[in-house]
């Protein structure tokens, strides 16, 4: 029968009783224990004999024992040693055996322990005890699996909102590439449009309808947009006027569109022209003049529009609802 050699726990060896503890210099104790923590085990193991399905005795072996028990206060990972479980039929012989191989300069009397009769062991408590370990080591690791399925979450989460946070970056520069720079600052420091000419409502009976041109708004910028808005007074008159036959007010697409233009803000305004082409942009700037002159007015229908918007042919209104 071969000896093999395990790795037992500290607190699951039994601590000896006085009588049976021999005579150990603390200083050797103190410094076997820090080779223990550099070389992390014992190079001769000691020997133990089981006394319950969870404890053990030493027979030999006290010297390393004592050490091993510094060194786990030292460091508390240090919790092992490595030893060897005799069976009780071969105690005197491995005790003979060992006996005889250590030096009479180091040996240590070898106490007289009290042979094993008759060990009634409480099955309660060795119960308890394993249960305690398992829970113990259970716990440990449904923390563990907690962790890491909490980390791997979160980089889930981070890596959802920062492909969110991507994509609306990347559509507020595509909406700022539409927007000409010195608009943009134009928009800024002229919040106000300087208010229109009032033309007389005696000139506009006279000038017959289908020449009624668009009075350019005055204002002090020199690079407003050469398209603007016609004043109140002509819109006013004018509204009524024109009926188209092509552009049905009531098609859901049109009165999209309409509500649109009396609603988005300048810059998605410009993005939304410049779907059908890039030179429709031009016709945001008159579009939201008229709408600050008139806050409490709105487009009342694409028509209107068509009549108040400088250089705002039909055809294109129309290619703009297409492509809205």
């Amino acid at each position: 029968m071969s000896l093999l050699t395990s790795s037992i726990d500290l607190d699951m060896i039994k601590s000896p009783a006085g009588d049976a503890i021999p005579q150990l210099n603390e200083s050797d104790v103190e410094e076997l224990a820090k080779l223990l923590l550099l070389s992390g085990d014992t190079v001769r193991p000691i020997i133990l004999r089981r006394i319950s399905p969870i404890s053990f005795q030493i027979l030999e072996g006290y010297f390393e024992y004592f050490a091993a028990l510094k060194a786990q206060e030292i460091d508390d990972r240090f919790a092992s040693i490595r030893a060897y479980v005799v069976p009780t039929e071969l105690e005197s012989t491995v005790l003979e055996q060992y006996n005889f191989l250590r030096s009479s300069s180091t040996s240590i009397p070898i106490p007289n322990l009290p042979p094993v009769t008759n060990v009634s062991l409480d099955l309660d408590k060795i119960e308890e005890a394993i249960a305690n370990r398992l829970e113990q080591k259970l716990t440990a690791a449904v923390e563990k699996t907690i962790d890491d399925r909490i980390n791997a979450s979160l980089q889930v989460i981070v890596g959802q909102i920062t492909k969110q946070l991507d994509a609306h970056l990347t559509d507020f520069r595509q909406s700022l590439s539409l927007v000409p720079v010195h608009q943009v600052l134009e928009a800024k420091t002229q919040p106000t449009q300087s208010i229109p000419e009032v033309v007389p409502e005696k000139a506009v009976e006279v000038v017959p309808e289908k020449t009624i041109k668009a009075v350019k708004v005055q204002t002090t910028s020199k690079s407003a947009p050469k398209v603007t808005a016609k004043p109140k007074t002509e819109r006013a008159k004018t509204t009524a006027k024109v009926k188209d036959k092509n552009i049905d007010n009531n098609d859901p697409k049109v009165l999209q569109v309409l509500n649109e233009l009396n609603n988005l803000n300048f810059a998605e305004l410009q993005r939304k022209l410049a779907q059908s082409a890039k030179t429709n942009v031009k016709f945001a700037r008159p579009i939201d003049e008229i709408r600050l002159q008139q806050p409490n007015q709105k487009f009342l229908s694409i028509q209107d529009v068509i009549i108040n918007v400088q250089g705002l042919a039909e055809k294109t209104m129309q290619k703009i609802i297409d492509a809205w």
